[in-house]
């Protein structure tokens, strides 16, 4: 099975309409249509268009059934060592390292939950992963992933254990 989410052609203008917008809307604000006449800002407005462009559809995600790629990134989702959440701005994402030392620094949550195949994909990896015992995930991101604390071992700044020194 494989799955995989990127963004539409329309998302991608969407984004880039977005960005135009937001620039053009400061400056009127600020000189009213005065900018109309400044070539140098139309190429500003045509430059940041392009990159918002650019950016928005370089976030795309695959999965297949042991592993899951975010952009260049890739790891096996069956033999995860380390699995964190964090913020990045306003969006969710996941930091994960595998057995065999791939990683992927910065996975949006959102991104993969919006493709509820994918997400299936990349959650029974984690799921069995932290069965294993061998997988490093706080209490934090249990919470976040909803994963119940009888499966692996209990996470290490747990607030049971916190404070106390594991042997």
């Amino acid at each position: 099975m494989l799955e995989w989410s990127q963004p539409t052609l329309r998302e991608q203008c969407s984004a880039a309409a977005a960005m135009a917008g937001i620039l053009i809307g400061v400056v009127s604000i600020q000189y009213g249509f005065e900018w109309v006449r400044w070539w140098w800002y139309w190429a500003i407005v045509v430059t940041f268009a392009w990159v918002m462009f650019r950016a928005y559809g370089n976030s795309w995600a695959a999965a297949g059934a042991s592993w899951v790629q975010w952009r260049s990134s890739w790891v096996d989702t069956y033999r995860l060592t380390r699995i964190r959440f964090s913020a990045d701005g306003y969006a969710r994402v996941l930091q994960l390292k595998d057995a065999h030392g791939n990683e992927i620094h910065s996975f949006k949550i959102h991104d993969l939950q919006g493709n509820p195949d994918l997400w299936d994909l990349v959650y029974n990896g984690i799921l069995h992963s932290i069965a294993s015992g061998n997988c490093d995930i706080d209490a934090k991101t249990r919470h976040i992933l909803h994963i119940p604390y009888e499966l692996g071992p209990r996470p290490v700044n747990d607030k049971h254990t916190r404070g106390r020194r594991r042997g």
